[in-house]
């Protein structure tokens, strides 16, 4: 993994594709966090890239925001790409 200061470029590409779909989607991080089940401050740690999420975070959160969790990969990607 490349580093940003202590931060991995791919954790911060992560947290980007996150944040824009959770603001896409009008949810703050509290709502977020209750609609995944997942602690609002681990939401906040996976949108500042520190933190790296597993397959079960990853798919809480794509249901929680109403999409595949393919398409959450594919924002992270492209993400990556800029």
């Amino acid at each position: 993994m490349k580093n940003h200061g202590d931060k991995s470029i791919e954790l911060i590409a992560f947290g980007k594709a996150l944040r824009k779909l959770r603001k896409e989607n009008q949810l703050t991080q509290d709502e977020l966090s209750l609609y995944s089940r997942i602690d609002r401050s681990y939401i906040s740690e996976l949108e500042n890239g520190e933190k790296a999420p597993s397959l079960h975070t990853i798919l809480s959160l794509s249901k929680a925001l109403h999409i595949k969790a393919s398409l959450l990969i594919e924002k992270f990607e492209m993400e990556l790409e800029d």
